[in-house]
């Protein structure tokens, strides 16, 4: 993934700065996989003209914009990137971005994941080879200064979101019980039996002290 890991992206320091473990962890989030295990939804967000504009809401969903990928999306990418390492901007977008779908993708499950989301339609045909673009973008890279990384705001958002045990405990629920009719009535008609079996022990009990 990045250097964090690796060691092979550099992350970028000023003299009045100091690498910190606090400072890696920013540019971190889980991949969608374990995201969508903790309640995250992914949808394709509308509307938007600019390809790194993602929002996460407080219901708990990553808006992304459709982003198409054919056999020139790498090397498009990697002019980009290139161009922004050797400018002297503060604000690093498509560096900023591609540290973001890196994040996002590990493996081709998450590809399918955002594919099925409307977030990545694959003209390459293969989810593994969009798995490997992206883990490919972000070696050797500089990324932007903690002050200035564009997504602070959603990658705050995405940890304080898993952070909350709630937040899981309700989507492991939602996995495990409610995601087919059958799995929904097998827990309804366990939760009938407990209550039936509940209310038998109160009047079992209740009559004992009525003979009494």
């Amino acid at each position: 993934m990045y250097g964090w890991r690796n060691s092979s992206v550099i992350i970028s320091t000023t003299p009045d700065s100091t690498e910190s473990q606090e400072d890696n962890d920013r540019y971190f989030i889980r991949n969608a996989k374990e995201l969508q295990e903790a309640g995250i939804k992914f949808k394709k967000r509308e509307g938007s003209r600019r390809l790194v504009d993602v929002d996460f809401s407080e219901n708990g969903t990553i808006e992304i914009p459709c982003l198409r990928i054919y056999d020139t999306t790498e090397s498009l990418f990697r002019n980009l990137v290139a161009y922004e390492q050797c400018s002297q901007r503060k604000h690093l977008y498509v560096t900023d971005y591609i540290t973001l779908m890196d994040c996002l993708i590990n493996s081709q499950e998450d590809v399918q994941i955002l594919r099925h989301s409307g977030i990545i339609e694959n003209g390459l045909g293969d989810d593994g080879m969009v798995c490997s673009l992206f883990n490919k973008l972000g070696i050797n890279v500089e990324l932007s200064h903690p002050l200035y990384f564009y997504y602070n705001k959603v990658f705050d958002g995405v940890k304080e979101h898993c952070n909350r045990k709630r937040n899981v405990w309700l989507a492991k629920l939602k996995n495990d019980y409610f995601n087919s009719p059958w799995a929904l009535l097998s827990f309804l008609a366990a939760v009938a039996l407990l209550l039936f079996t509940l209310v038998q022990t109160v009047f079992t009990v209740m009559s004992y002290f009525q003979k009494d």
